[in-house]
């Protein structure tokens, strides 16, 4: 066998090992994405694994990639798939993604805290409409490109973390439909339009947009001063009556009186 043939296997060898090697860490994140939810209503057939032939997952559903002959996840949108389980970890592995979107699915459970190191690249997060519990993990401010955030529709309990103040970034966000409490952080204007339908329906939520928040030593008294009222109302009301039907027989002996003399 001749020098040139031989080095130019070499070659090819050599660019397809590390052709491989370098988009192996996105097929095993897609991969553990598979394993780790269930996906009952088969959407997910498309990803066979094993072919490993150039941009193979580019074409699994739900998958872009930045390139389509690479396999090297750009994003990954599987919204309205009808997946459960908890929040799959094994995305920690799609380095480069840039986008997440699993809203209008069943997953449940709390967010992981270290939920910036999971996605660190991701500047859009659509979680919306699932079934998500716990409190929103201070981690999310970590996530600092995020320009989108959507976290409504789900059960999230807990305060806002203030620390999301720091996503300068956010263009569009929402906690509508959880079970927050507490104040609202005041988020800069600037760049994100802060409205009341953003906050909508969290009962324990106040601040502006929202109702005011009260102060819980003003509420105590408040409330103190309506126990105290309603308290005194019972006590008073016997002696009102009394007093009443006092009046009341004082006045019908008088008129008797009056008409004996007459």
């Amino acid at each position: 066998m001749s020098l040139i043939p031989l080095l130019s296997t070499c070659l090819w060898f050599l660019l397809v090992s590390s052709f491989t090697g370098a988009n192996e860490a996105d097929v095993k994140c897609l991969g553990n994405i598979r394993s780790q939810v269930k996906d009952p209503n088969g959407y997910l057939s498309s990803w066979v694994f094993g072919n490993y032939s150039a941009g193979y997952i580019c074409r699994f559903s739900g998958v872009t990639c930045w390139h389509a002959d690479e396999n090297r996840v750009l994003g990954i949108k599987l919204s309205g798939f009808g997946l459960e389980g908890e929040f799959p970890i094994g995305i920690k592995q799609c380095t480069d993604m840039t986008a997440l979107d699993l809203s209008r699915n069943s997953f449940s459970g709390a967010l992981p805290y270290n939920i910036a190191s999971l996605i660190p690249s991701v500047t859009t997060l659509d979680l919306s409409r699932n079934q998500f519990s716990g409190e929103i993990p201070t981690g999310l401010s970590n996530v600092s490109y995020l320009n989108t955030l959507m976290l409504q529709h789900n059960q999230f309990t807990g305060q806002l973390p203030p620390e999301l103040l720091s996503l300068g970034r956010l263009t569009r966000f929402s906690v509508a439909g959880n079970q927050l409490t507490g104040p609202i952080p005041r988020f800069n204007e600037q760049h994100l339009k802060i409205g009341v339908d953003v906050f909508a329906n969290n009962e324990g939520l106040c601040g502006p947009p929202m109702d005011a928040c009260v102060d819980p030593d003003e509420d105590n008294m408040i409330r103190f001063g309506k126990m105290g009222a309603a308290v005194g109302a019972a006590l008073f009301a016997p002696l009102v009556a009394f007093l009443d039907s006092f009046v009341f027989d004082g006045r019908k002996k008088k008129q008797g009186v009056i008409r004996h003399r007459s």
